[in-house]
């Protein structure tokens, strides 16, 4: 693949995670889940990625983590991550 179309794959697909972040936060199915794992290969391949903040996306307060909510439905935490 060539440099050009690599850099522009990479744009593409930082606009979408932040999209697919905000839609997925706080649902209750496996959303959350592949957001977080797409987030995770993605800074595999490109380590200095950070993804692009959200402020709609905020840390869920202890009444919406409960029952059967699991903190792991929330994606505040992808914004702020270290790499792993």
């Amino acid at each position: 693949m060539k440099t050009k179309d690599k850099q522009r794959l990479k744009s593409a697909i930082e606009d979408i995670l932040w999209m697919a972040a905000r839609y997925a936060h706080g649902r209750h199915t496996y959303a959350p889940s592949i957001v977080r794992d797409s987030v995770k290969v993605f800074k595999d391949v490109f380590p200095d990625f950070k993804i692009k903040q959200d402020i709609v996306i905020e840390v869920p307060s202890e009444d919406q983590i409960e029952g059967l909510s699991l903190r792991s439905d929330y994606l505040d935490d992808i914004f702020n991550c270290k790499s792993e």
